[in-house]
């Protein structure tokens, strides 16, 4: 059986999805803020999803949408200007769910419940 590094996230997109052409084939990129249990404990994932998938979450995906994405994560390696050896983790989508908006989340902040508003 062969290893595998699987990953699923929710999260909301942090900027919106950027496509590139890559031969007969299509790439899109765009990173994921995951929220934690703390305030301030936010993680971001630098993701990308090829073909159709992709195409998808460009379709109808913006920066603060609210997502769900499964996939892999690949390592990418490279050399800096200054010569050094550097690593950077990447999720490789292969399946996403569309998940709240930020409109809806948004909204459900302002909304303040005042005990004058209660019908009871």
């Amino acid at each position: 059986m062969a290893d595998l590094a699987t990953i699923t996230l929710t999260g909301r997109l942090g900027r919106d999805p950027e496509v590139k052409n890559v031969g007969d084939n299509s790439v899109t990129s765009f990173s994921l803020a995951v929220s934690g249990f703390k305030k301030d404990d936010v993680s971001w994932f630098n993701c990308e999803a090829w073909g159709k998938v992709g195409e998808i979450i460009a379709q109808y995906c913006s920066k603060g949408k609210q997502v769900g994405v499964g996939g892999t994560i690949k390592i990418d390696n490279w050399t800096d200007k200054d010569g050094n050896n550097r690593q950077t983790p990447k999720v490789n989508v292969r399946e996403m769910t569309l998940l709240g908006s930020a409109d809806e989340s948004k909204q459900a902040q302002k909304q303040e419940v005042k005990s004058d508003d209660i019908p009871f």
